[in-house]
């Protein structure tokens, strides 16, 4: 097929998936399909040169966020509009530095310019005031040394992946025999505490759908259980308070597991949820055997195969055949297309602990070789984290 027909298709595509709803973010099947046929689109429009330079020269817009974030200027924005010179004069900055600045993040849509030099608030500039967000922004140019020094990790190591915790990446660069989650606890906690934020909000996804709000959570728990919810790594408890809320009447209890200086941290939580000091590592305590739901959510992600069968084998031996399930909250990346977003994610989850993010396929080897079985795929309406339903086998 010609550039010009790929094109036209292209174009045909989009108005054909196009509603007459202003808002898309109700219709995330549409919006995702919309937002394919756009990025091929762009694609197709796009030079090879240009292409490779947007990619050698895109660190660039991670640093501008992060200084436009570091001086408060979505808080500004957000607030009213602002001239370069009111903000250069509120924050003590160049003006001519936050000109430079926001231009960048009027191009990629974070701000728009609504005169000269005079920009405005969009969306994004509403979701870059959250505490979480600017978490996730700090916490993810953190890691940008790790990322520059893995193609010389891969070269030394003959292109391997990492098969343990201590020997990805993250160790290479930082020159530590530590895992990144005891070396950010033992070495950075202030590190551990952005990344804790990070998580409670998770990029402030309030158009995002719960996951109980699309997976039957309240049936599986409707079935009589002592441990009805053990929620393995939960950080804060942010999962486990959301899903108490959307079902106040859940019997049974209802656990939050984490590394004993994660629980300590704890500032808020419903007194009905449990907190337990746990390291996944080791076996799992008598306290949560038989559980009906082990659920953990972005955390085989995390981590190599070898340690995520550590991971599902500690729960196996916790849990009853026929009763027991684990649901695992993860991206399910699809074989053919999948979104840039889940990639970029993959590539982000190797470099930073040597972990991935996985396909059916991968999903479903992982589980095999863990002495358990995946009962059912469950797929979110959009490209967020999906469900996989898993029992013993």
């Amino acid at each position: 097929m010609s550039s010009f027909k790929v094109i036209q298709h292209l174009i045909e595509e989009l108005q054909s998936s196009a509603t007459q709803e202003d808002d898309f973010y109700s219709d995330e099947k549409t919006r995702i399909e919309l937002l394919g046929a756009a990025q091929g689109l762009v694609a197709a429009l796009t030079r090879p040169d240009e292409a490779v330079a947007s990619i050698t020269h895109g660190a660039g817009r991670h640093m501008c966020l992060q200084v436009a974030n570091d001086l408060g200027l979505f808080d500004l924005i957000s607030a009213k509009s602002h001239s370069a010179r009111e903000m250069a004069s509120i924050t003590g900055a160049d003006e001519k530095l936050i000109v430079r600045i926001m231009r960048m993040m009027a191009a990629v849509g974070f701000v728009e310019q609504s005169g000269d030099r005079v920009y405005s608030a969009t969306p994004m500039t509403k979701l870059m005031t959250l505490l979480s967000v600017k978490a996730g922004v700090e916490h993810t140019l953190e890691g940008l040394d790790i990322l520059q020094s893995t193609p010389e990790y891969l070269k030394k190591n003959g292109y391997h992946l990492p098969r343990t915790m201590t020997e990805t990446p993250f160790q290479f660069a930082r020159k530590t025999e530590l895992d990144n989650h005891k070396y950010y606890a033992e070495v950075r906690p202030e590190t551990m505490k952005t990344f804790q934020t990070f998580m409670d909000g998770l990029y402030g996804g309030p158009a995002r759908a719960p996951w109980w709000t699309w997976y039957p959570i309240e049936e599986v728990l409707s079935v009589d259980s002592e441990v009805a919810f053990v929620d393995v790594a939960g950080g804060n408890g942010h999962q486990t308070a959301g899903l108490l809320r959307a079902f106040p009447g859940t019997k049974g209890r209802l656990i939050v597991q984490d590394l004993p200086e994660v629980i300590q941290g704890i500032k808020v939580l419903d007194p009905r949820i449990e907190r337990l000091p746990y390291d996944f590592l080791i076996p799992q305590p008598e306290a949560v055997k038989g559980a009906r739901v082990f659920f953990l959510s972005n955390i085989l992600h995390d981590h190599p195969d070898d340690v995520c069968h550590n991971i599902l084998g500690n729960i196996r031996a916790a849990m009853t055949p026929g009763h027991s399930k684990i649901l695992i909250s993860d991206m399910i990346v699809p074989e053919i297309d999948p979104p840039i977003r889940q990639l970029d994610s993959d590539i982000t989850m190797f470099f930073l602990s040597g972990g991935a993010e996985r396909s059916p396929f991968e999903w479903t080897e992982l589980i095999r070789t863990a002495g358990l079985k995946v009962s059912k795929f469950w797929y979110p309406p959009g490209d967020q984290n999906g469900i996989i339903e898993v029992e013993i086998a």
